[in-house]
């Protein structure tokens, strides 16, 4: 943990499971528009790596300290819905796979093969998480 703080990312109850604080929704501000701000300059390898390098770090560094402010249950439910989420988007990816080769091939579409996979990663580790905090 560098920049982040964990009492930035505090926990509440909901769809999202997680509150932030002033400086918490900034800072995630920050690391997305790193993406954007990416998209919008020339694409040029000496402009586009550094965006990138900066956008993980400040991601990464945003998870770990999400994850050091979450207790014993709370970090379960975060690994199995992980769990999950990660078999979901290993069998989306093979499906989708499969159905774009058929068609066009894998390297025309590999933008639609990426949002896809991600897309349902995210549903089944929100929809995991709700329901395993429905439960407890």
């Amino acid at each position: 943990m560098v920049i982040a703080k964990p009492e930035w990312f505090k926990k509440k109850k909901g769809f999202f499971s997680f509150e932030m604080t002033w400086q918490g929704t900034l800072y995630l501000i920050a690391t997305v528009s790193l993406i954007f701000i990416g998209m919008m300059l020339p694409q040029n390898m000496l402009i586009s790596l550094p965006v990138i390098g900066l956008f993980l770090f400040l991601f990464f560094d945003m998870i770990y300290a999400s994850l050091q402010s979450m207790d014993e249950r709370e970090r379960s439910h975060y690994s199995i819905a992980m769990r999950n989420a990660a078999w979901g988007m290993i069998i989306t990816m093979i499906i989708v796979a499969t159905i774009l080769s058929s068609f066009n091939g894998i390297k025309d579409n590999l933008g639609v093969l990426i949002m896809v996979t991600a897309f349902v990663g995210a549903i089944i580790n929100f929809s995991t998480r709700y329901k395993l905090e429905k439960e407890s």
